[in-house]
């Protein structure tokens, strides 16, 4: 059993330290690119900037950003889905409240309105994609 979970909390390790930059996409011109799916694009701009200096750091450079793009891709049009995300946050919040503080019946209400922002969450899925290029410098 204890072999069983140390082979597990290695291949964790193992697979989170090669996603440091997942997204870069290694260009021999010397302009590389970093796609980002997110859900909002404030925070994926965040995460790309990160993968672009991890990936420079790791060549003992700095990332300098050539450009950076950021477009809504979703099916729905843009407002209905910023909407809809912030509904099914707010039903994985409260749901996760009454659920953790409720009593019987607020638990179970709470683990059902919990359950479903979550689904209609990942159902959403990601609607904007940011796309930086960069160079190592």
């Amino acid at each position: 059993m204890k072999s069983t979970l140390a082979l597990i909390a290695i291949s964790f390790l193992f697979l989170t330290s090669c996603a440091h930059h997942r997204d870069v996409r290694a260009s021999a011109d010397g302009v590389h690119r970093v796609v980002v799916q997110t859900d909002d694009k404030e925070e994926g701009s965040r995460d790309a900037l990160k993968q672009a200096n991890h990936f420079c750091e790791e060549r003992k450079q700095s990332a300098a950003i050539v450009t950076e793009d950021q477009k809504y891709t979703g099916t729905m049009d843009e407002a209905t889905y910023r909407n809809s995300k912030i509904a099914a946050k707010v039903a994985q919040a409260a749901g996760g409240a009454g659920y953790v503080f409720g009593g019987k019946n607020e638990r179970t209400a709470g683990g059902i309105v919990g359950v479903g922002g979550g689904i209609a969450d990942g159902a959403l899925g990601n609607g904007y994609t940011v796309e930086m290029k960069f160079k190592c410098m």
